[in-house]
């Protein structure tokens, strides 16, 4: 969930780095997100009528929500791998582009530390293994605070913020 949140709270920037795992984990919450949203409404709202197109109201809210992070954390991702943001266009070609943006996506990053993009993502968070004493953004404190509240209070224990 760090990925998602830290993607969310970075929503217009373009600049910096992001790891391999942020932009899965993103993906993969704002997929289920969709899909979550998209079963409310043909489930429990009654917006799927055959001959009638469009979606429900929560579907376009969370299409909404999620289209500028995704452009963002995909050009941080590429600057990840050692190559610009402009390589976002390469989806707009048919069939290949998008296949092709998805293989850039699986490749790691272009070596160990800092490349012209910043800082190695995997050595600048908290809660990476090999974490150094460099500062964090607002956002990446901020998820990293709220992280480590969680896990004091334990799994089990109910929270006490409102």
């Amino acid at each position: 969930m760090f990925g998602y949140f830290d993607t969310m709270l970075r929503y217009f920037e373009f600049t910096g780095r992001s790891s391999r795992t942020q932009y899965w984990v993103y993906t993969l919450v704002s997929l289920l997100l969709l899909f979550g949203a998209l079963y409310v409404d043909i489930a429990v709202l009654g917006y799927f009528r055959p001959g009638v197109s469009g979606l429900g109201p929560l579907t376009l809210f969370c299409v909404f929500i999620h289209v500028v992070p995704n452009i963002t954390v995909t050009v941080r991702r590429l600057h990840d791998s050692g190559r610009s943001g402009w390589w976002y266009w390469i989806s707009l070609v048919p069939f290949i582009g998008g296949i092709w943006l998805l293989v850039l996506m699986c490749f790691g990053p272009d070596g160990y530390g800092a490349n012209a993009y910043g800082d190695d993502p995997r050595e600048t968070s908290t809660w990476a293994p090999r974490a150094k004493a460099v500062p964090l953004s607002r956002a990446q404190a901020f998820v990293a605070d709220m992280d480590a509240r969680r896990r004091a209070r334990g799994p089990w224990s109910p929270s006490s913020e409102s």
